[in-house]
């Protein structure tokens, strides 16, 4: 191609490039980011203050106003025990009610348990895009769980943990819980709604998870109301964010600029060349066209190809096949068994169903649906126990059950689990194994 073509080629290009630079600087019908779920974990202990409360309260207003809309939160408090306040919701107006009804009481600080319901809870939100923000001092007393174990959950499902520190900060603690989950720590003074909406969208996707109602993380992004988004009949509120602005016109300025580059590199790329034939030298109409000349339909060594190869009638040579095992033996391989710990119902409500436990981190039994293993037993307490990997061995921790928990016919609060041990929780029986699973 002659210099001439050449600069006409691109000024085509530039004026191309223009042109969609243009035409994406129109803003799209929505100029909000991807909505995402977030767990808020709220600290209720006596170890804050009345101040540090109100600073609580300021802070997740501040993030309902810049979250983008269609996004979803969930409130957990904690003190004594952990527990659900709020389950996720897209109307801002139950979040904030649902904080302004928040008080500090009790003895103690459930934080481990907190981080671990939470962890779960978001686990089967149907959203590629999960976090969750602890508001908290960092302080743990009369947890069922070590702090490994809390995080568990978060740190297989990629769900990162944003920790801000209010009253008497543990900031060790606190950095610790976000650096072992991909989060980030912020300092109380620091930490504006505005902040933690952009570090939340920042994150990175969490893993894929199989949502509990059935639905997809495709059709939580498309804008599909929850059941309980809206109640029936209900004066319509709006969704969390509504008033959220994104900088879209700028991100389009910058695409148009990309697609612009884009578009010269690939009218020089039309005007590529084509490879000379291999037998006569001529030019050849095409990379993949055969000679008009000497008709071989031959051409010469391709981009990627070694001497004496060509697009055309390549074929093994004789050399290779020959040392090529055809046969199906190199498929063989060998089996890896390896021992799985469940629990087997042997009497009692869903007799003869089996549950595996989890080698990782801790698996609670009881009533509730939010527990790893569902008890559907009247008598059974709504979280009733809980068993976790420790030195090898598998514990079992009651969890202050209204009616308690025995191994082999014996009361007990904390049990290191033996091969064949009967566990009695209300009016099941279940019977601790170690099974074969092949890999």
């Amino acid at each position: 191609m002659t210099c001439a073509g050449r600069r006409h080629e691109l000024r085509r290009g530039v004026l191309l490039g223009l042109a969609l630079l243009a035409l994406s600087a129109f803003p799209a019908p929505s100029d909000e980011g991807p909505p995402v779920v977030v767990g808020l974990v709220l600290d209720t202990s006596g170890s804050l203050r009345l101040e540090d409360l109100e600073r609580t309260r300021a802070l997740a207003a501040g993030l309902l106003e810049s979250l983008p809309s269609g996004s979803e939160v969930a409130v957990f408090t904690f003190d004594d025990a952990a527990r659900l306040v709020l389950p996720r919701t897209s109307r801002a107006e139950e979040v904030r009610a649902a904080i302004e009804h928040v008080t500090i009481s009790g003895r103690f600080t459930a934080l481990h348990d907190a981080l671990y319901d939470a962890s779960r809870y978001l686990r089967d939100a149907p959203s590629p895009r999960r976090a969750i923000l602890l508001v908290t001092d960092g302080k743990d007393e009369n947890s069922a769980l070590q702090l490994e174990d809390a995080l568990a959950v978060a740190q297989q499902t990629s769900i990162p943990v944003f920790t801000v520190g209010i009253g008497r900060v543990r900031e060790r603690v606190l950095r610790r819980i976000a650096k072992l989950t991909a989060g980030e720590y912020l300092p109380g003074p620091e930490a504006t709604g505005a902040v933690l909406a952009a570090r939340l969208l920042a994150a990175p996707e969490s893993a894929g998870t199989t949502p509990a109602d059935g639905r997809s993380a495709t059709a939580h992004a498309s804008g599909a109301a929850e059941p309980h988004a809206a109640s029936a009949g209900g004066p319509a509120t709006p969704p969390i964010g509504a008033r959220h602005r994104t900088a879209w016109p700028w991100l389009a300025v910058g695409v148009g600029l990309v697609l612009g580059v884009a578009a010269v590199g690939v009218l020089a790329l039309r005007r590529r060349p084509a490879p000379p034939c291999a037998t006569c030298g001529r030019p050849l109409a095409g990379p993949h066209a055969a000679c008009a000349f000497c008709s071989t339909g031959a051409s010469a060594p391709v981009d990627g190809l070694g001497e004496g190869r060509t697009r055309r009638g390549d074929e093994i040579p004789d050399t290779v096949l020959a040392r090529m095992d055809l046969t199906e033996e190199y498929l063989e391989k060998t089996v890896t068994l390896r021992e799985q710990p469940v629990l087997a119902v042997t009497s009692g409500p869903g007799s003869g169903m089996v549950f595996s436990l989890n080698r990782q981190s801790a698996t609670s039994l009881g009533r509730a649906k939010l527990n790893d293993i569902v008890l559907e037993d009247v008598s059974v307490s709504s979280e009733h126990c809980r068993i976790r990997p420790e030195d090898g061995r598998y514990v079992l921790l009651d969890l202050k059950s209204t009616n308690g928990t025995f191994v082999n016919e014996r009361r007990v609060a904390k049990h290191p689990l033996a091969e064949g041990d009967v566990i009695k929780v209300g009016e099941t029986y279940l019977q601790f194994r170690m099974n074969q699973k092949r890999e």
